[in-house]
């Protein structure tokens, strides 16, 4: 008599296809990976704190704690205060905010390795390399450590992904590529630098065999898009904050500072540059899997449903190589999806052709009639050979460098200083006190019963939002409290913040935890301060 173990496996077996069973698995491995250790590694930082703060005013009525001023679509952190509650399911409530949401992106990653999956299938890929494409993503240091921080790149990611699986439905059926535009549209709203990818899906979509309804499919893939891109005008529009004019921010100037103003991370071609210490970064997370993807990519063009994946490769990397303006760190993870696809295809083809090749060469080099009635073994030892080879080669050169990082990843506590330094913060901190903080930190002492932006300030704020004057006319010397951080200084060179670094230049340790100090801004000028004084007493480790 069966078991009912048993019956649910034949109830699953037959209730769900091969493909969906395997997605399902794909999912557990990846929630599994993405959530270990996920509080403490790695750091948190002052990016993640800004966007856990935003998702949180959005639950609140408003578009950010500070002045919103149009430096993101609102959709992003929208999307991750809508999935607040998770944290809270999975027993989790109780943890640092950006800890908190960072469960919320895990399920954003959850979707994109999944979405890989899927859409490797719709390249007809073979259920093993679609599996691998999957295993690439979720496993590849560099896709692992930037994918469970809180970057609206990560929201933005499985929309993208969405977009393209709609976009190579066999089907070639209208909605799902008036779907695709919406998913797009999506997408570039969760973090507008996903927009560089809208060729890519172009390709996607035109270069394909024809069919009766592909203007139709064009016009509504672009239109239903455009639709739904023009809800960051229109809201800039409806306050009146579309064009840049005097008191108030604008859509205008945000763009203006994004593109023009900004300072540039320099060129590629200048080894002391941001741009180039940017690089050299992703390739000390995961070298194989850039260098790798990029030289499979050239493969790609081989097949014609594949060549959007060059294509996007190749948008991406246009900025990259011949930009000069300001490229931020986590660029990279909408890339990470196209080269683990790229590499797929490319052992799909190499499968492909020795198969075909080997028992060919055999049966020519023998001019044996018998060779040739041995042509379907040959090709299967010849897959065989091809398969061993593949695995020999991900056993040999990436196992050993992804198990180093990814060890240290999932075992190491980044973080400990960090929330030491929260911990004598919420002890010790006079709420009436005015305390400039980073902002990985900001939300945590924000809710610790203090609730007023202006008294708990996010370092940045004291001298980009102009409201900061408004409530503090006393400029720098408003400031009771620095929490410093590993970021605040260079924060402050990068951005320029002159009443900030005031702030810190007279003030003097008063607690240490590591990397990060609790500072004493000290206002009689008549005293001998700076920011190097030593510490007056040593709280911390």
């Amino acid at each position: 008599m069966p078991t009912r173990a048993a019956k649910v496996f034949w109830a699953i077996r037959h209730r769900f296809s091969a493909d969906q069973r395997t997605a399902a698995l794909i999912a557990l491995a990846a929630a599994a990976l993405s959530g270990w250790n996920l509080l403490n590694a790695p750091e948190y930082q002052d990016d993640e704190g800004t966007y856990t703060a935003q998702a949180l005013a959005i639950l609140e009525g408003r578009l950010a704690p500070y002045t919103y001023w149009y430096d993101h679509p609102p959709v992003g952190w929208s999307q991750l205060a809508a999935l607040s509650w998770l944290p809270v399911l999975f027993g989790q409530g109780n943890q640092s905010s950006v800890g908190q949401m960072r469960y919320v992106v895990a399920a954003f990653f959850v979707a994109s390795t999944v979405l890989v999956y899927l859409i490797a299938r719709r390249l007809e890929l073979r259920q093993v390399l679609a599996v691998l494409a999957a295993a690439l993503f979720c496993l590849s240091p560099l896709s692992l450590v930037l994918g469970r921080q809180v970057f609206i790149d990560n929201v933005g990611l499985p929309w993208l992904l969405l977009a393209f699986y709609l976009m190579l439905s066999p089907r070639l059926r209208l909605w799902e590529h008036i779907g695709a535009g919406a998913c797009f549209a999506i997408a570039v709203l969760s973090k507008e630098t996903l927009a560089i990818f809208g060729p890519a899906l172009l390709v996607a979509l035109l270069h394909r065999p024809g069919w009766k309804t592909r203007f139709f499919s064009l016009v509504g893939f672009l239109s239903v898009g455009g639709l739904i891109l023009a809800f960051f005008p229109l809201l800039a529009l409806l306050q009146n904050e579309l064009l840049s004019g005097p008191g108030h921010v604008s859509l205008q100037d945000a763009v203006t500072y994004q593109f023009a103003s900004r300072p540039g991370s320099g060129s590629i071609f200048d080894p002391q540059s941001d741009r180039t210490k940017l690089v050299m970064g992703w390739m000390y997370y995961d070298k194989y899997l850039v260098v790798g993807g990029i030289v499979a990519a050239l493969a790609c063009i081989l097949r014609r449903e594949a060549r959007w994946i060059p294509a996007g490769l190749l948008v991406f990397s246009a900025p990259v190589v011949i930009g000069q303006g300001y490229m931020p760190a986590m660029y990279v993870i909408a890339a990470i999806p196209f080269l683990v696809l790229a590499i797929a295809v490319a052992a799909d083809l190499a499968w492909n052709c020795l198969a075909l090749l080997v028992p060919v060469l055999a049966s020519a080099a023998t001019h044996s009639n018998t060779a040739a009635r041995t042509v379907p073994g040959r090709r299967r030892a010849a897959r065989g050979l091809t398969g061993g080879a593949m695995l020999a080669a991900l056993t040999v050169v990436l196992l050993p460098q992804w198990l180093s990082m990814n060890r240290t990843l999932l075992e190491t506590n980044s973080n400990a200083d960090w929330q030491h330094a929260l911990d004598w913060s919420k002890e010790n901190l006079p709420r009436q006190d005015t305390a400039l903080v980073p902002y990985s930190m900001w939300q945590d002492l924000y809710a610790d019963g203090r609730h007023d932006p202006w008294k708990v300030v996010a370092l940045e704020k004291m001298d980009l939002d102009s409201e900061f004057a408004v409530h503090h006319p006393d400029s720098w010397r408003a400031i009771d409290w620095i929490i410093e951080g590993p970021p605040t200084a260079r924060n402050i060179k990068n951005l320029q913040l002159r009443n900030a670094g005031e702030a810190l230049k007279h003030s003097r340790v008063v607690a240490s935890f590591g990397d990060w100090r609790i500072r004493e801004v000290v206002k009689n000028t008549q005293e001998t301060v700076n920011a190097a004084a030593p510490a007056t007493a040593e709280a911390g480790q």
